[in-house]
């Protein structure tokens, strides 16, 4: 061996060496992150134990092992005394991953360079009813493309992804998802005991965590899609329900003909079937809102809540329910008078949508087939809360979601994604079925601010009658408005809290 060869062994042999102890080392750090698990933290307390006992019994330790020889002696002490690093050395190489790379090489997700994605982390969480799993992913991948990849990630860590997002690092990606063992039921019939007691707060559904709620307290307007057929119209009447269970007042707009919200809901509030009462009614309730806005300012209450709490009053909520919004925003066909009266109307929709966050005017509305001219940027930047479907078109899920995720649902009867926010979850919907949810009941309504200055004037009317004798003769516009607002106000005055008959 030349003297060239020999430097090349030696330097080959440093560079293994320190090689080796930047590995020891590294492993030894890894194991560290470790100990944030109570099994690997009690393993690095025992191995502090077992130096601490190596230190306590050295002479022993030695008198034992120099009878053979004094390099054994050496090695046992020094290695026990160095017991807590090869602990940490040896979790820092333990770790799950080839079993998550055989995972991933099954449905050949790998980095760019041919190699397998590593775990950094798995962590299981309790969340409502179910549990919800925290991956760390590092990989060379971005994020794009594992969203792109989203279905096959779930078959190789069998599991449902909630939401795929960046970490502190961009070569960290942040899974959160439920266990693919856990399903969702196919079929959840409504029931009154589900009612959740909180004021602005609807049930809409179940998933494996639980119940899938809407807080219209923090997201005041709801869009529902969903083709012929998946269950959006019953989504619609469960809320509407939860309204009037609620004592809320109600104003359904259905310009089927009525058929979405039948006869049998006629008693619970006014069902809107003419274009022109949906605009007087809008107008009516535009007003009311910038009427509570100016009260709500003057008392210094941010919310219907807090307002109705100060002033130990009920103003009541208002729920506004739209079966199909393509009737109220969609233009094509219309002739000139009728377009007219239809950007009327939808100025008066994205006025309360702007404005109505919290004063506890409530827009819940339906749509059948999403599209840019219906669902404008005014409505999808003010209604948060998406409900939506299967559909076969992912432009369509776009438009709803801004993801083509309806596009993958099952073919269930009620199954549908909520987002709210970043996250998308799928549930399954409520069943609310008319001919055995539907009973007679009543409840304190609330009041509100239009109806009270017309109690009013109608008191000024009555004080001056002397100087109005055909007074019976005339008939105030204001006044038909107001009763076919309120329907109820011509039967009996509210009560001073919730009756319910079943």
């Amino acid at each position: 061996m030349n003297e060239n060869q020999l430097n090349s062994e030696i330097e080959n042999m440093l560079v293994s060496i320190f090689k080796a102890v930047g590995n020891f080392f590294k492993s030894a750090f890894l194991g560290i992150k470790k100990l944030k698990e109570l099994p690997f933290f009690i393993g690095f307390l025992v191995s502090i134990l077992i130096t601490i006992v190596a230190v306590c019994f050295k002479v022993k330790i030695k008198t034992l092992t120099e009878v053979h020889s004094i390099i054994i002696y050496y090695v046992v002490y020094y290695g026990l005394l160095i017991m807590p690093v090869i602990y940490l050395n040896f979790i820092g190489k333990f770790n799950s991953n080839s079993k998550n790379e055989e995972l991933f090489k099954k449905v050949d997700f790998k980095n760019k360079d041919g190699s397998y994605p590593y775990l950094v982390k798995k962590q299981v969480i309790a969340k409502g009813d179910g549990k919800i799993i925290n991956y760390i992913f590092s990989s060379s991948l971005n994020l794009d493309i594992w969203k792109g990849r989203k279905s096959d990630i779930e078959t190789a860590l069998n599991c449902t992804i909630i939401k795929i997002e960046q970490g502190k690092k961009k070569t960290l990606i942040n899974i959160e998802a439920i266990p693919g063992n856990v399903k969702v039921d196919e079929f959840v019939p409504w029931k009154d005991e589900f009612l959740i007691n909180e004021d602005g707060v609807v049930a809409i559904g179940k998933n494996q965590l639980g119940v899938i709620q809407i807080d219209l307290n923090k997201t005041p307007h709801v869009l529902a899609a969903g083709e012929t057929g998946s269950g959006k119209s019953v989504i619609l009447r469960c809320i509407l329900w939860q309204f009037i269970l609620k004592g809320c007042r109600v104003y359904m707009l259905d310009f089927k003909g009525g058929v979405e919200f039948g006869l049998d809901y006629e008693k619970y509030g006014e069902v809107i079937t003419e274009k022109e009462r949906a605009l007087e009614v809008l107008k009516l309730l535009t007003t009311e809102n910038v009427n509570r806005l100016e009260l709500f300012r003057a008392a210094r209450a941010k919310n219907l809540a807090e307002y109705n709490s100060k002033e130990n009053t009920n103003l009541c909520r208002i729920g506004v329910f739209v079966d199909e919004l393509a009737e109220l925003m969609d233009k094509t066909g219309a002739d000139k008078e009728e377009k007219e009266m239809l950007d009327k109307i939808q100025k008066e929709v994205s006025s309360l949508a702007r404005l109505s966050r919290a004063t506890g005017i409530n827009l819940i509305l339906g749509i059948q087939r999403p599209d840019a001219k219906v669902i404008t940027g005014q409505i999808k930047n003010n209604v948060p809360v998406r409900i939506c479907g299967r559909f076969a078109d992912a432009s369509a899920s776009e438009i709803v979601l801004n993801n083509r995720l309806a596009t993958n649902l099952p073919e269930i009867k009620g199954r549908f994604l909520y987002k709210a926010g970043a996250e998308t979850l799928e549930f399954q919907a409520y069943y609310f079925d008319d001919d055995k949810n539907l009973k007679d009941i009543e409840t304190n309504q609330g009041t509100m601010l239009i109806e009270q200055s017309e109690d009013k004037e109608d008191v000024e009317k009555v004080d001056t009658e002397d100087v109005q004798p055909d007074k019976d003769e005339k008939i105030d516009a204001a006044d038909i408005k107001l009763n076919s607002l309120n329907p109820a106000k011509k039967e009996s005055n509210k009560k001073d809290k919730f009756n319910f008959h079943f």
